[in-house]
């Protein structure tokens, strides 16, 4: 408080206040407060860097030195621009027209804008925000606290969400190398962060000893030095830790933003952000600048963040879309490791450029339709996808050129609004009619109207060198079925491409797909393929086609009225009602959103909720909005606030109960009992002592307590409390005093007569006679080969789980309450029957093989990798024989040990008892049979049995008349050849009698093209025919 009273309240103005405190009084805001959406994969996000957005307010801007307006050099961005909170605010409307549902703005917090130069009086590049001077305050070039609010505030009226930027992994650069203290002294952070125990002193990252190294000693080693001089916070410093999480909670406690995007992630431990989601109460996503996606994924998860920026797909997107390279080398290889995020793939952020990277634009040399195509895929592909500003105005770097060096930081941060050196405005890149502001329009369109695109599950169709497919599919509850499929073409030519649906999918033959893009264009589920369905796509060059069933009724998009009238009443001492007037809609209301403080805390159906647990003397602000069945949800209202009456505390305790008395109750139990105490509102309990230390909390003036050591003496007293938590004094002591044991030293007799006999072929049943004790049995413990596997009170044991052909030996030991226990009783033996094995040959290239498996009827697998094959004595093959019991055979997946699967795309395999030979996904009965490609050629009638038959090639340099590959005529005309060549291998050929003019042709007589096969190793066959020779 700014200062304290001097003088006594008078009674009348105490009791004013008492009326005013008890009245709940509610008072209209003036204009809507912020309330918290929440943020989720159902968003798209607009990434802005405030500076270099929109000047809405030029009395906040940097003067002197500190800005530069004009863009005419790598220098000129690295100052200040201007942009601020209020500028955003002017545009909401142009990102609420492109569809965006979300906002990510750059770091809120006051930034450090002089460096340690000139002994701390040079200017520091404080534009971004990433150099914070204190957390707690607002950036002075963006606005106040209360324009940040009111940002939040217009955005949510608009039902965009807003994301901050946060800092949490360091402040500005303040305190110089390896120094733990200010060697400037006007350059320290704002208190309490001007404290150098709370910061790491180990230097700058070196980041030559850590890139590309994903051991713990690399994480710990980043995680304890600074960013290029940005000093670190010691998050094991509990007073820091604290500090910073409290700083951020504030800026979301105050404005009711929605989610949090969390900076140099990678340099923070993954728990700890998971603690600071948990405090803070958003989601976040955080970054991590490498292309690892099992080093990104360690951020990603239960004890980690809700999300993180996609690196990985990035730097594939950049290369399959830009660059033209391959979609199976690039794409297909990165998705192929979406298992690694835990079923978190939908919470990653995609994108295909941002502050930190070359605008795509210039990558692709300004070619807007390989632009266009990129961000097809990132809205349809699984995950958030978020653009950079300006992308929508076709707009690459500003000078044009690539920048090289690690991150992009300059031309790429262009304003939206370009000005001379003087600030006067030139021109401004809000033009709402480019044709890619247009094309983001529709792909927001697309996410908001299929539900699949937001939350489905992810499936590839196909993938090729330049044409890739999948499908994104609702697999239950609302929309269960939705499915939209979407095809991407990076080569400049166009694709004609036969596709399967994959077998999850529930679009039967027959229906139309109506390409989104473009409606005017379908294609219809036809059958055939390796599930039975398919379509055909043509996908021009550098282009996508996003294939749906048309929604048939038209969507609601029509969002209820506001609802009015909201008021907030009394209702008990720590509990209000919220009470409003009816919205309508043009479909139907069918509910409303109860906000507290900007925090949704209920949904109902009613037009009234009551709000219980408040604190008294606390003011609350309400609002409310109305949503229908489309989930179109109104504005929201204006605010009712009101303050729970602060209530006079009762302070008067119970009298002290009486007549204590402590009595034994057999030999470890006492009951203690007392007279009632009296209260002038009424005991409602009593609290026991047993030396001093409570053991319980009753309501009535008995209790027993039981588990007490014998021989020992015991002293209670009571204490009587009320509803407000007065409590009496002490009462006198009762005591008490338990008999002493005499120690049972005797061990039972040792059990007899034991038997063990089968019980199945997996199980037997261990009998014995009883041991007799001279106070009493109480259990046996029963061992199998030496090691104890349970312990029963009976005199039998079911033991289950044996393996087959294994003979067990079994004894048992009689035990007592005191724990003494007998010798091991005589030895009884079982042997299971031989059980059924599984032989397998497997061909593959892995240096190791293993077998992760379970046997049929049984739910538990192999511990990773499972079980290792050994080298077979067939070339190229490992070979493993399994028991496995009754069992009639086994699912499986095999590795290589460290993460490479062959898992039959997914869906397993099933081996049978006996012996099987798995080659390149096809599992044949007995072993491996010797390689080699038997092909059978049928040849036309005039074909004489005089006539030699070759057959030419890749494999024999294209020798028409080779002698090595002459084919042998069969008794039924046909010839045929078998050939050794390398298995993974495509060869070209074609059928000659022996030279180039006897060569096959089609029936016309015109050139055939070559026949092509690759090689998959094992015995293989092919069946062909010749129509005709060239020269009959």
């Amino acid at each position: 408080m700014a200062g304290t009273f001097k003088r006594k309240l008078s009674l009348v103005t105490i009791l004013a206040l008492i009326m005013f405190l008890l009245s709940g009084i509610v008072a209209p805001s003036q204009r809507v407060e912020a309330a918290r959406l929440g943020f989720d994969e159902n968003d798209t996000i607009y990434q802005i860097m405030v500076d270099r957005f929109n000047d809405g307010d030029t009395s906040n801007n940097a003067t002197g030195s500190a800005i530069r307006y004009g863009e005419s050099s790598e220098e000129d961005f690295r100052y200040m621009k201007g942009g601020d909170w209020q500028g955003v605010i002017d545009k909401l409307s142009y990102i609420k027209k492109m569809g965006y549902t979300a906002i990510w703005i750059s770091p809120v917090a006051e930034p450090q804008v002089v460096s340690r130069d000139n002994n701390g009086t040079g200017r520091n590049t404080a534009y971004h925000g990433y150099n914070v001077k204190d957390p707690n305050s607002a950036n002075p070039y963006f606005g106040t606290k209360e324009k940040l609010k009111e940002l939040v505030d217009s955005a949510h009226v608009l039902g965009i969400k807003v994301i901050i930027d946060v800092v949490p992994n360091h402040i500005g650069d303040y305190m110089l190398g390896t120094n733990a203290y200010y060697d400037i002294a006007g350059l320290q952070p704002a208190a309490p962060f001007n404290n150098p125990s709370w910061y790491h002193h180990n230097g700058d990252i070196n980041w030559s000893l850590v890139d590309g190294n994903y051991t713990q000693w690399a994480q710990d080693y980043i995680e304890n030095h600074d960013l290029a001089g940005l000093d670190d916070i010691d998050f094991d410093n509990p007073q820091a830790k604290q500090a910073i999480f409290d700083s951020i909670k504030g800026w979301f406690d105050y404005t009711g933003a929605d989610g949090m995007r969390v900076d140099a992630a990678k340099l923070i431990k993954p728990s700890i952000i998971r603690e600071l989601e948990q405090y803070v109460g958003v989601k976040s996503f955080g970054e991590n600048f490498d292309g690892n996606a099992e080093f990104v994924s360690r951020w990603v998860g239960s004890n980690a963040e809700w999300g993180m920026l996609d690196f990985p797909l990035f730097f594939s997107v950049l290369n399959s879309f830009a660059y033209g390279q391959s979609f199976e080398s690039n794409i297909k290889s990165t998705l192929a490791q979406d298992s690694l995020y835990n079923g978190s793939e939908n919470h990653m952020v995609t994108f295909i450029d941002n502050h930190d990277r070359n605008r795509f634009l210039t990558e692709v040399g300004g070619d807007v339709q390989k632009l266009q195509n990129a961000l097809t895929f990132i809205f349809t592909v699984r995950g958030v996808p978020v653009v950079f500003q300006g992308t929508e105005q076709n707009k690459g770097n500003g000078n044009g050129s690539i920048i090289t060096g690690g991150i992009a930081d300059t031309w790429n941060r262009w304003s939206m609004v370009k000005r001379d050196s003087n600030g006067n405005v030139q021109t401004d890149y809000f033009n709402e009619n480019t044709n890619t502001y247009q094309y983001v329009a529709k792909l927001n369109k697309l996410r908001q109207d299929y539900q699949a695109l937001r939350t489905g599950k992810q499936r590839e169709m196909w993938s090729a060198t330049n044409l890739y497919a999948f499908s994104r599919r609702v697999d239950s509850g609302t929309n269960v079925g939705q499915e939209v499929i979407s095809a991407f073409n990076n080569s400049g030519n166009s694709i004609t491409q036969t596709i399967p649906l994959r077998s999850e999918s529930s679009l039967t033959v027959g229906t139309v797909l109506t390409n989104l893009l473009n409606t005017s264009e379908k294609v219809t589920v036809q059958s055939g393929g390796v599930t039975g369905k398919q379509i055909t796509v043509n996908v021009g060059g550098n282009s996508s086609k996003v294939y749906a069933v048309e929604l048939t009724a038209p969507l609601d998009t029509v969002a209820p009225t506001i609802p009015g009238n909201v008021t907030a009443v009394l209702n008990g001492t720590t509990s209000a009602i919220i009470s409003w007037s009816a919205s309508t809609d043009n479909v139907g209301v069918t509910g409303y959103d109860v906000y507290r403080n900007g925090v949704k805390v209920s949904t109902v159906t009613s037009t009234t909720f009551t709000d219980t647990g408040l604190v008294a003397g606390t003011t609350y602000s309400y609002t409310v909005k109305a949503k229908d069945a489309a989930q179109n949800a109104s504005a929201f209202s204006t605010a009712a606030t009101f303050t729970p009456p602060v209530v006079i505390p009762e302070t008067e305790p119970p009298t002290i109960p009486g007549n204590v008395t402590a009595v034994l109750n057999g030999t470890t139990s006492a009951i203690v009992s007392w007279s009632a105490s009296t209260d002038n509102v009424g005991v409602t309990g009593y609290d026991v002592y047993r030396d001093g230390v409570k053991v319980s909390t009753v309501t009535s003036t008995t209790f027993t307590d039981t588990g007490l050591l014998a021989g020992t003496t015991y002293s209670y007293t009571v204490k009587a409390k009320d509803a407000a938590q007065n409590v009496s004094g002490f009462s006198t002591a009762a005591t008490v005093t338990t008999p002493a044991v005499v120690l049972d030293t005797e061990p039972p007799t040792i059990p007899s007569n034991v038997t063990a006999v089968l019980n199945g072929t997996t199980s037997a049943i261990v009998s014995w006679s009883a041991s007799t004790d001279n106070v009493g049995v109480t259990g046996y413990d029963v061992y199998r080969d030496g090691v104890k596997v349970g312990s029963v009170a009976s005199t039998s044991f079911n033991d289950s789980g044996l393996i087959a052909g294994t003979t067990y030996s079994y004894t048992v030991k009689a035990k007592d309450a005191a724990l003494n226990e007998s010798g091991a009783s005589n030895s009884a033996t079982v042997t299971t029957p031989q059980g059924n094995e599984v032989v397998i040959y497997y061909k593959t290239g892995f240096t190791n093989s293993y077998i992760h498996y379970k046997v049929d009827g049984a739910t538990t697998w192999t511990t990773l990798p499972g079980t290792a094959m050994s080298p077979a004595t067939q070339p190229g093959y490992f070979k493993v024989t399994l028991p496995i019991g009754t069992a009639t055979g086994i699912t499986a997946a095999l590795n290589n040990g460290n993460g490479t699967w062959d898992n039959n795309n997914t869906n397993n395999y099933h081996f049978n008892v006996g012996t099987s030979t798995l080659v390149n996904g096809v599992i044949t009965q007995g072993e491996p049979q010797p390689d080699g490609l038997t092909v059978t050629l049928s040849v036309p009638s005039n074909t004489t049995a005089s006539d030699n038959v070759y057959i030419s090639g890749s494999f024999n340099s294209w020798n028409a008349a080779d002698s090595d590959y002459l084919m042998t005529r069969n008794s039924n005309g046909t010839y045929s050849i078998t050939l050794q060549l390398t298995a993974g291998t495509n060869y070209l050929y074609k059928f000659t009698r022996g030279s180039w003019d006897s060569v096959e042709a089609n029936s016309n007589g015109s050139d055939t093209g070559n026949r092509n096969y690759t090689i998959q190793g094992g015995a293989e066959t092919v069946n062909a025919s010749v129509v005709r020779w060239k020269d009959r």
